[in-house]
C-alpha cells in the first residue's frame, strides 16, 4: 500500500506543535505508531500525559517493541467522529509495556489522511438509522437494511461499496460484519457517512467515521485488524 511522505528536510515551525488541548483530548483513544516512511509499528492506546510527552501502550496486552531512544516516529490519533490527527515525535521513554513520546509536532496537511487501512472484501448488512438523529440532515421515519461490500478497515473507520444513495451525514448501523473468522461474533459498528462517491451507473462507494463504540469493541477491532494484516502478509510470502 502507497502513502505519501513527509520531507524529512522540512522542519516542523513552532506553530505546528501540538497543543496542551489537543494532547489532553488524545489520552485514552486508539493510535498508530509508525516509522517515518510509515512503515505500521503498533496499533496502541493513549494512556498517558505527563507534561507533553503522551504514553502509548499496544493493544490487546501485547509488548512494546525494542526502541532506541530520540528516534522519530509518527502517532496517528483516532478520535471518534473526527479525522485522523498526524503528529511527529521522538521516543523519551520505553520498557516492554509502553512507549513514551514528546516534541509532539503536526505533519503537513497532506499527511493528515495517511491511516493504516487494510483491504478486505467482507459482506454486511447497513440499516440507515436517521431517524434516531434528531440533527440528521435527511431525518427519515423508515428504517431499512441492505447488503453492502465492506473494502477497507482502519481503526478510523470503514469504506463501503454498495447500490444505495447515502449522503454525508447519514447515519448507517453495520451488522453481520466478520472481519476475521477468530472473533467469537460479528461486529456491529454505528458509522456515518462523511463522503459519498458514485463509481458506476449502479455503485457507489461511501467513506464511513466509527461513531463511539466501548474499549472492549475498540480491543477486538484493533486484534481483527492485526489479525487481517498477518493473513494479508503470510498471504504474500506463501
Amino acid at each position: 500500500m502507497a502513502f505519501k511522505t513527509t520531507d524529512s528536510q522540512k522542519k516542523p515551525e513552532a506553530s505546528q506543535q501540538a497543543s496542551s488541548a489537543e494532547l489532553r483530548e488524545a489520552v485514552g483513544h486508539l493510535c498508530e505508531v509508525r516509522k517515518p516512511n510509515n512503515t505500521l509499528v503498533f496499533l496502541g492506546r493513549v494512556q498517558g500525559l505527563s507534561g507533553k510527552a503522551l504514553s502509548v501502550w499496544p493493544t490487546g496486552g501485547r509488548e512494546a517493541p525494542p526502541v532506541i531512544y530520540n528516534d522519530e516516529f509518527k502517532l496517528i490519533l483516532h478520535v471518534p467522529q473526527k479525522p485522523a490527527l498526524v503528529w511527529t515525535g521522538n521516543v523519551c521513554g520505553s520498557s516492554r509495556s509502553f512507549w513514551k513520546l514528546d516534541n509532539l509536532v503536526k505533519c503537513h496537511r497532506n499527511e493528515q489522511r495517511v491511516n493504516f487501512r487494510q483491504p478486505v472484501s467482507l459482506r454486511a448488512n447497513a440499516l440507515c438509522i436517521n431517524a434516531i438523529y434528531p440533527d440528521s440532515p435527511r431525518g427519515e421515519n423508515l428504517y431499512y437494511s441492505r447488503l453492502c461490500k465492506v473494502v477497507d478497515v482502519s481503526l478510523g473507520g470503514v469504506q463501503l461499496r454498495g447500490q444505495d444513495h447515502y449522503r454525508p451525514g447519514d447515519h448507517l448501523l453495520l451488522t453481520n460484519l466478520w472481519l476475521d473468522q477468530s472473533q467469537p461474533q460479528p461486529f456491529v459498528f454505528t458509522v456515518r457517512v462523511c463522503w459519498a462517491e458514485q463509481i458506476s451507473s449502479v455503485e457507489s462507494r461511501f467513506g464511513c467515521f466509527f461513531e463511539l463504540m466501548s474499549i472492549r469493541d475498540e480491543d477486538r477491532l484493533c486484534a481483527a485488524i492485526l489479525e487481517l494484516q498477518r493473513m494479508d502478509i503470510a498471504s504474500h510470502n506463501s
